[in-house]
Parts: structure tokens; sequence; C-alpha cells
């Protein structure tokens, strides 16, 4: 099993030093208040030669990089023992302190790699504060 932060989310070069940062993959909160975060991830799962029915992909979006001590988004995907494309989709609200960012993570629990798409997603939306 690996859980890794997806950076960069995908190849683009932004300066911004709040908001989106596209080359880092993180979302960074310009104010305190609450977010709308929703990541859609296209995954190629390759072929193995023995599947569980326990095999799965988590995903999450995670405050600060701490998916286990802060509060996330998170969804779990079960993966076809053929292999091939599949989406899994994220969305909810956090709650941020301006400063606090979010970033994406993807934790392998199959027995296959794993290529997280370019065509993937990642935003983030100020409700209210």
């Amino acid at each position: 099993r690996s859980l890794l932060e997806l950076q960069p989310f995908i190849q683009t070069h932004s300066s911004s030093q709040r908001g989106p940062s596209l080359s880092s993959g993180r979302f960074t909160a310009p104010v305190s208040g609450f977010y709308q975060l929703t990541a859609t991830l296209l995954i190629e799962s390759g072929d193995r030669v023995q599947a569980r029915v326990r095999d799965h992909v988590r995903a999450a979006i995670c405050i600060q990089s701490l998916c286990q001590t802060n509060r996330s988004v998170a969804g779990v995907m079960g993966v076809a023992a053929t292999g091939g494309t599949f989406s899994i989709q994220l969305t909810g609200t956090l709650h941020l302190q301006a400063g606090e960012y979010v970033s994406v993570f993807v934790d392998n629990g199959s027995g296959s790699s794993l290529r997280v798409l370019p065509q993937s997603m990642f935003s983030g939306l100020l409700l209210g504060v």
C-alpha cells in the first residue's frame, strides 16, 4: 500500500501565492471560511494476476497533508481484476483558516500499479466566511 500526495496535480505553472497552485497541486485558502472542494480523478489500473475482494483505491482531500489527524473529504473505489480506467469523485465542504492548504492523496490498496491521468481535476470555491 502507498499513500501519495498528487504533486504536481497537473503540469501547469502558476505564480499565485494563494488559491490554486497548479504546479504544487495544492489549494491555499486566501481567507478563513467554508470551501467547497472537488476532485475528479481519472485512474488507470494495470491487470493483476490474482484479484482480491478487498482490492481498492482510496482518495482524500486533506488539510495540511494530515489525513489521519485533520478532517478530510474521502472516498473509496473497488478495483476490477481486468484493470482499465475508472474515476473517483470527491466533493465536500471543509472550513479552512487563511493560509491553510488542502491537497489530494491517493492510497493504493490494490495489487496493481496505478496511474493518475492528466485529465483529472481539483478545485476549491469559497462558500462563505
